[in-house]
Parts: structure tokens; sequence; C-alpha cells
């Protein structure tokens, strides 16, 4: 197959540029700037490729229009919301920095679609980001490349095969349905009505509970490793949290997630759901989330469907009388809750949220060690299995944690580009309780200012890990793999190997 041949391809990923002033969990501007700058400064003679390997963009954190309550997908809005993006303060000098890239001789710059942007794939929204990129510039036209049909990247150096897709491609939680992106394309081609878009379960989960939880909460989306325990941790939190509503809609998502486990392997969020001829229930995909929170009501069976419709019913009832989900849950006249979900309320309603916090971040962070970057994932497992025997590198993003993991004998090595926005790790110091009370202190403002600049037993609650891949022909004829991060140096940046990330591919 003939493919693109470079001297350098540097990958980086998730970069979610989006979301109104503080809501944006990217503020990297500076460093990125640099960065993209530093390549166009290479010697001109190299071919260099920059890959953005999906979630460039994140039109799941821009608000919705005035008159849509949920907006999963937006093909009618989608160029209004990627001006606004790419107006914005802090975002438009990273625009202005790809301008100037590509309008610098073998400077080629490559969009890979994400999860988060799935709007790109638009042909409008891809020709109106052509010409801001490249103006009238024909050549800067050529060595721009959109990878938008869910196949990745593929390229070489030297003789080394590489291959760059987002990740979400063996995650159950975000698969993009590609088949009905192209029957929408055409239809908005031949202005026909357009076929209906269907959320995967992660989309819903984004839209319905956790861009709600953000207004008070607005470091949600930035604990890492995601896991199925996102749901117990929203529902931890307080009574604001803990509404009717969001439970109904959490049920909805398990649904949603029962549903995409048929399109692909489960590996990102975890839940472990087994489709042995007959499909699980609901029921059973969110006793499974919630167990996982909150390990010693495992055992607890969960409901039949007849008593959580009646269960459902009642809420809806209450909560129109106006009554509160508090209020309702010490009503001795209410119908019983049954196992994980009587067990769950019970628990949860009678403790302060710090305490359901701090025990479900135990739970699910127990010997976790995401954060490690030679240590094998899900992700890193199903990504390398999608790929045969001739391809030497594989380049993922999506789970916003950087990996540099050697190939095999008949097994590609695998590199994860990570991510630029806030992350944070929460150690088991972090969570021992008298450091926790601190911690949650911070979490309880909200805010992304207080989150910045907290500090508990000496580490900072927010990372900036700012990770790029890159992979070279080096002078001695061999290709190098590097998982590097953007380092800031006094009032400058530098490009600072991982320990253990860098390797002959």
């Amino acid at each position: 197959m003939l493919v693109p041949q470079y001297h350098a391809v540097h990958v980086i990923s998730d970069i979610h540029l989006g979301g109104t002033p503080g809501f944006q969990i990217f503020n990297q501007q500076e460093a990125l700037v640099w960065f993209i700058d530093y390549l166009r400064a290479l010697p001109e003679n190299q071919k260099i490729a920059l890959v953005l390997n999906g979630d460039i963009v994140d039109f799941l954190a821009e608000p919705a229009p005035a008159h849509e309550k949920e907006c999963y997908f937006r093909p009618l809005h989608a160029m209004a919301d990627l001006t606004r993006i790419m107006c914005d303060p802090s975002f438009e000098k990273i625009w202005k920095a790809l301008t100037h890239y590509l309008q610098t001789s073998n400077r080629f710059l490559v969009l890979v679609l994400g999860n988060h942007d799935v709007e790109l794939a638009l042909p409008e929204v891809r020709e109106f980001l052509t010409g801001q990129l490249c103006r009238d510039d024909d050549a800067a036209r050529g060595r721009l490349t959109f990878a938008m049909d869910g196949t990745g990247y593929a390229c070489r150096v030297k003789d080394k095969n590489i291959l760059c897709i987002h990740g979400n491609e063996t995650d159950a939680w975000n698969p993009v349905d590609y088949r009905t992106l192209a029957r929408i394309n055409a239809e908005k081609k031949r202005h026909t009505p357009l076929t209906p878009w269907t959320p995967n379960a992660g989309t819903k989960m984004v839209i319905d509970v956790m861009n709600g939880m953000k207004k008070k909460y607005r470091w949600i989306d930035l604990l890492k490793p995601e896991t199925e325990t996102v749901p117990a941790l929203l529902l931890a939190m307080d009574n604001d949290a803990v509404t009717w509503s969001r439970v109904k809609k959490l049920f909805g998502v398990a649904t949603d997630f029962v549903r995409d486990t048929h399109r692909g392997p489960d590996s990102f969020l975890g839940i472990d759901v087994m489709l042995s001829g007959e499909e699980p229930s609901e029921d059973k995909a969110f006793h499974t989330m919630m167990a996982a929170s909150y390990p010693s009501l495992a055992e607890a069976a969960s409901p039949q469907e007849t008593q959580m419709d009646s269960l459902l019913a009642e809420m809806d009832a209450h909560v129109a009388e106006g009554s509160s989900p508090a209020t309702f849950a010490d009503d001795t006249g209410q119908p019983e809750f049954l196992g994980i979900w009587g067990a769950v309320w019970d628990k949860i309603r009678r403790r302060s949220p710090e305490e359901n916090m701090r025990e479900a971040l135990q739970a699910w962070l127990d010997g976790d060690k995401a954060f490690d970057p030679t240590e094998q994932d899900n992700t890193c497992k199903s990504v390398r299995e999608l790929v045969g025997p001739e391809v030497d590198v594989v380049i993922a993003g999506h789970t916003h944690l950087q990996k540099a993991i050697q190939g095999s004998k008949g097994s590609a090595a695998y590199f994860n580009s990570g991510s630029w926005i806030r992350l944070m790790q929460l150690t088991p110091e972090l969570l021992q309780k008298e450091a926790f009370k601190k911690v949650w202190a911070v979490l309880e403002k909200g805010d992304m200012e207080s989150l910045d600049n907290a500090t508990v037993k000496g580490q900072p609650l927010i990372r900036h890990i700012r990770s790029v891949v890159s992979i070279q022909k080096e002078p001695d004829g061999n290709v190098l793999g590097t998982l590097a991060t953007v380092e800031e140096s006094g009032s400058n940046y530098n490009l600072t190997p991982v320990q253990q990330g860098q390797f002959t591919c």
C-alpha cells in the first residue's frame, strides 16, 4: 500500500479546544504554540508531519443552542461552534500557529477524528477549516490531510509502517457511527432531511450527566483513569447531584452501554458485561457500575424490572410535587429500595459527600498504575490486537494517559500520546482521611482556579503532562520512537524524553 513517507512524525492528541471560560479543560496555549513553532523551525529539507490524533476540538463542551435541551451531535450548528472556538482568546493563537506551520515547505498537518469532535467530518466544516488554516495557499492545502473515516492515518518513516488512530475504536462506550455519519454527509449535500443521530453511551454520559454536574464540580472530567465508577462518584456528591432525573439518565446510559457493547470490545471504561448469548439487562449493567464503587455492596441483588419501573414512577411523582430526593428517601411510605439500589442510597444519604467520595475513589484507584507510561492497559492490548504484523508502530490517544510499550514478536510497538488538558491524579497518600479533607475542600469549591493553585502534602492536584510521540529517522539509519513531554524551562519550553519512553522501533 502506498502511504506518505516522512523523515519524522510527531503526534499529539486530546487537546479538547472548546468550552466557555471557566469550563475549559485545556489551558496550555503558550506551550502548544511553542511546540508547533518548534516543529516549523526544524530544517526545511526534512519532511515533517504533525498528527493531531483526535479530540482536537470538543464540540461536546460547547453550550447547546437555546432551543435544544440535548445536543449530542450538531451538524446544523457545527460551523458556528467551530468559529467560536477558533476566535476564543484561549485558543486563537494555536490556530494562527498551525496556519504559519502549514505555510512552511515540507510541513504536513494531519487531523484524525476523535469522539468529541465528530462534526469535523462534515464536508462544509472541513472546507471551512481548510480555508482558515491554508487561506489561498494551494501548496498548504496539499499538505493538510483529514483522516475522518475511522480507519486512522497510515504513513512510513524509513521502512517502518506507522498507524495513528484515536483509540475509541476499541471502546464500547465511545464508538463513532461512521455509517450514519456518511449518510448525514450525503443528505447535507442533497439538501434532504438528516437521519437522526443516535449517541453512544459515552456521549450521553457527557451531555446528560457530566455537563450538568460541571456547573458545580468543574473538575469531573479531569480525574483519570476513567472507569465504570464515574456514575457512582456523581451520585456520591450531594443532594443536588442525587436527583431522580439524574438517576434515570444514568439508568439510560447503562442501557446504551449494553447496546454499544455489540459494536466492539469494551476496553476504556472497563465494565465487564459478558455477552454470552443472552443480552444483559440494563439493571445488571448499572448494578455493575455501582458495585465497582462500593465493594461492600457487590453481592447485593439488583431489582426486577417491574420494581424499577414502579420506583422511577414514584420518584417522578414526588419530584413533581416539589419534594427533594432526601425527603423522598426518608418517607416511610416509599416503596422499598431493593438490593444495591437500596444499599447505595442508604449509604449515600446518611453520610457526607466527602466520605462517599473518598470511599468511591479508594475503590476506584486501588492498585492503580494508569499513570505509569510503561504499564500496559486495556486500550494498549486491544489496539495492538487491531493491527497486523506488518504494522511496526501504532499510536493512539483517547485515554489521556501517555504510554510507551516496546514491540514484541508479531506485535507492534504501542504509544499513547496522552493529552494536553489538565489531569488530576489522586494518589493513595491524598486519599488518606486527613489529607483528603484538604483535597475535598478544594474539590467542593469546584472552580478551575482553585484547582490550578491547590497543593496538598506537597503535591499539586492538577498535572500538565503535555505528551508528544515522535517517530523519526536517526543519522545512523535507525528509526527511533520517543515519548516526550513539553516542559517549562524558565520563560521557554523544551522537549524532554520520558524515562524508559525511548527505543528503536
